[in-house]
Parts: C-alpha cells; structure tokens; sequence
C-alpha cells in the first residue's frame, strides 16, 4: 500500500510515492522560479493556484501510481489564501516572511486594555496586531476582504481544491490566525486573538483531526493525476510532519530542522509555552503538542552563500550535474572550528524573541576567506538552535537525551558532526524526507493500515546513527557559546534599532 504525498515547501515543491515501510517509490521536486513575487520591498507573495496546477502535472509523471490508496498534503506555515464561494483565489497568497504591515487600528474591551497594559504586554500586541496579513488586507483591499469566502492556509487551500471541502488539519493551524493553541480549536469571541485577527467564524474552514478524511479526490483531477478517487487524508504543517517523521514522540529527544525555518522542538504532552506569549503548536500525534524555537531565515543562509558567494560551485556543480551545496563539505573539511574566530548571529530576519536584530557576522580579520563564512554560518546556526533548545529544556522542566535531525543540510556529515558537538548530544539523522514520511504516517493510520501512530513510527522511521560529540570539541564549542554567542543579541540590539531609524525613518 502506498499514499502519494504533496509537500508545499518555501522553495520548492515536492510530490511522492511512499509505502508502508517508508520507503519513496518515486519522487519529483522543483524549485520554485521564481522563488516568490515581491510587488514593493519586504512583501513575498505567490501563485496558489499555479502551484495547485503544478502538483497536478508533476504527479502525473510518477511511477507506481496505481499503488496509491490515499493522497495527503502538508504545506509550510502562516501563508494565508483569500478565496471566494467557489474556491477560486481573489489574490495571490501572502506567505509567512512578507513583511508588510498594516495600521494599528485594534479597539481592545477596556479590561484587555487594563490587563495587558499591567502585564507589559502592550508592544507586543501592536507588533503581532501590525504583522497579521489579515488586517492588512482588511485596510488595503476591502474589495478581496469583501468577497472573501474563506481564508485558508496553504494547506486547505490544496484541500479545497482536491475535495471540494473547506476543511483543514488542526496540526496545521500555526500562525496569524484567531486558534486557540491550548483548546486546539477557533478562538471564542472573548479571546485576546479574535480581536488580534477578526476574522469572522465564517470565513474559517472546518477543523479536523490529523488522520481524518477530508473526502474523495475530486474525478477531475484524479484522472489528470492518473488515480482512483481515493481519500484525502489531512497529515499537518510541514514541521508537525517533520517532528513525527523524525520519530520524535517524548521529550527524550529534540528534533532539529536543518531546513530555511530551522527550529528546536519537541513532543510533549504538557501544555507549556517555549518564549512567553508563544503557544506549543499542535502534534499530529493525539494529546500532544509541539513547542518550538525558530530561527526564520535558518539554514536559508546556505543557499544566500551559494547565491552571492559560491559561483564556482555552482559552475562546477552544474557542469558534474550535483548540488553546489555538496561541495560545501570541502569548507568545512579544510577550516578549524570556530572559523578563526568569525562568529555568526543569523537572525537575517528577526526572531519573536529578537524583534530588534538584525543578522550580523563578527571577527573579521584579513585572513578569513569564503571557506571561514560558510563555517561560521553554520556554526552560529547552531549556536542559535542550542539557544532554543535549552529554553524548551527550562520551559517545559526536561532534559533531552539525544537529538534527531532533518531537513536538507542533515544530509551532510560534516554538518551534523558539528551539530553534535555544538549540542553536546548523540544526533541521529533521517535517512529520508522527514516531512514525506511524517505525513504518510498520518495518512496511512488514517486508512486503517496502522492502529496507531506507534506502530506507524516503528514501521516507518528510518535513522542513523549516532553521530557523538567530539569530546575535544564540545568546551571549545561551549566556551564561544558561553562568552561571546549568547552576549552577541545584548551588545548590538541598540545599534540595530539605530539602523531601522535611519534607514526607515517613517
């Protein structure tokens, strides 16, 4: 039995062939070209409907199709869709690192306006209020907000169009969206976030389970695909998957995605916020939830090198028919840890907990060459998701034993030997798409061919292992950490701000 499996990423879209013992039958990726459209500086936007059509075409090319009982889709997060009665879009769709922001126009109750003026919560709620693509085109384009049936993630956007049904997974309900992270349902009208983001009920889709049936695939276009009219199964968002893919089930292990939103999480059954304000995202696993911290622009910083200083990787590597990143190994293999002293803090674009950053490389001497960046980006990633996993540790009252990691730059060893080592913890690493194989699990308990998302995992997950710290390694590592990574926010926040104001003086 085998489920065919749509994965709506930030660069690329993927369409695959899983079975039962998690291994891809057959597989088709493209990148996106362009990546995203920006119609001012700071706005991301895309073609929902063109990407729609293009999984229909790159899914009809697979082999092995006749095996497919189930099909599923998990997207990334906090892209939002604005759609009419009939499913058609009013509007490309605005995805989670546009930076638009709209008026402070927010009438809070006036015991909110007591309440979160006491806690000190004010500027926060002007920031999120601000960022919220809802209010955006509510003030901008009152002519889409009027006709708009529905405002979907990219995820019940494919599912509308494949079912008929505006229906969505509660595993993919993370970003600027009236959810209540706690109850795992819409926001009562009393709720903090139903004044942040007004969306009315009604132009929310339905919410389901991970593992239920969205409904049939529509005739139409199981026959463009070459498929039967199987069930659409809802999975969740691509790091929910991810985080099950990994076999990441109990707060023994941290999952770390090497992918452009890189983030430290966990499973866990306690309800316990990771960053104050910031709630656990829903698991896909029943009961669970999934605290994170994220570094948004992530390991994204390896393909701006590989954009802006790799083009004789990139000739080389197209002339060999591989990845340029491949050839990167060789920057790590031949600089010495801790790059010479140049020292990355990579928040390209602000994190919650860092609104007043900006990304910044220290250490420069005239000795540093391309190699000495390329390590220090990684390095300081890692800082960063150290930083994030000793806050889930503090947070939530654990201590993680080990870490599994994913996404495409775990597919280097040098990578995850430095992971390991800036951790101070064994890595295991997927051996295959961790958010394919998380949502085929999903999809496969859906359809009855596992009791449980246990027996999914044993029959699925596919790791190895371990990766061990390099004991000469892990005080060198903690040292930097310790006394120049973790000061690095403190010192230069100020200095940031100052920037904004000059540059962007309104």
């Amino acid at each position: 039995m085998s489920v065919l499996v749509v994965d709506v990423g930030t660069q690329r879209l993927k369409v695959s062939i899983i079975d039962e013992h998690g291994r891809v039958i057959s597989q088709v990726s493209e990148e996106y070209d362009p990546p995203y459209i920006s119609p001012k500086p700071g706005w991301a936007e895309t073609d929902a409907e063109e990407i729609f059509n293009r999984f229909i075409e790159m899914a009809s090319t697979l082999n092995g199709k006749n095996s497919v009982e189930a099909v599923t889709v998990t997207t990334q997060r906090d892209s939002l869709v604005f759609v009419d009665k009939d499913g058609k879009t009013l509007r490309r769709a605005i995805l989670w690192f546009d930076h638009r922001l709209a008026n402070y126009d927010l009438k809070l109750p006036l015991f909110m306006n007591i309440f979160y003026t006491l806690v000190g919560a004010r500027k926060v709620i002007r920031s999120v209020y601000r960022q919220a693509k809802v209010n955006w085109v509510r003030q901008n384009e009152p002519n889409v907000w009027k006709k708009t049936h529905k405002v979907l993630q990219m995820s019940g956007y494919f599912i509308s169009r494949m079912t008929g049904n505006f229906v969505d997974s509660i595993a993919s309900q993370v970003g600027h969206i009236p959810f209540d992270y706690k109850k795992k349902d819409w926001c009562s009208s009393k709720d903090i976030k139903s004044y942040l983001f007004p969306i009315p009920r009604e132009k929310l889709p339905d919410l389901m389970p991970p593992s239920s049936s969205a409904g049939n695939l529509r005739k139409e276009i199981a026959n463009k695909i070459g498929i039967n009219t199987v069930p659409v199964i809802l999975s969740g968002s691509d790091k929910a998957c991810e985080i099950l893919g990994l076999g990441t089930k109990d707060e023994n292990e941290v999952a770390l995605s090497l992918s452009t939103t890189s983030i430290a999480a966990t499973t866990t059954r306690k309800y316990f916020e990771p960053l104050p304000h910031l709630p656990p995202y829903p698991g896909i696993m029943p009961g669970t939830y999934n605290p994170e911290v994220e570094i948004f622009r992530g390991f994204w910083l390896v393909r701006w090198f590989r954009d802006e200083f790799a083009h004789p990787e990139r000739k080389k590597a197209f002339e060999n028919n591989t990845k340029p990143e491949k050839l990167f190994d060789d920057f790590l293999k031949k600089t010495p840890p801790g790059s010479l002293g140049l020292i990355t803090h990579p928040y390209w674009t602000p994190g919650l907990d860092k609104p007043q950053i900006r990304g910044s490389i220290i250490g420069f001497s005239s000795f540093h060459k391309r190699e000495h960046i390329y390590r220090s980006l990684v390095e300081g990633l890692f800082f960063a998701l150290r930083e994030g996993k000793e806050r889930l540790e503090t947070r939530g009252r654990i201590k993680f034993k080990r870490a599994v990691v994913g996404g495409g730059a775990s597919e280097s060893d040098e990578i995850v030997k430095i992971a390991s080592s800036v951790m101070n913890l064994p890595v295991y690493r997927s051996k295959v798409e961790a958010s394919m194989i998380g949502a085929a699990m999903t999809t496969l308990v859906g359809t009855g061919k596992f009791s449980d998302f246990n027996e999914a995992i044993c029959n699925m997950k596919k790791l190895e292992g371990p990766f061990d710290p390099d004991p000469h390694l892990v005080d060198f590592y903690s040292e930097i950490y310790e006394r120049v990574y973790k000061k690095i926010y403190r010192r230069i926040k100020k200095l940031t701000s100052e920037i904004e104001k000059i540059i962007s003086p309104t």
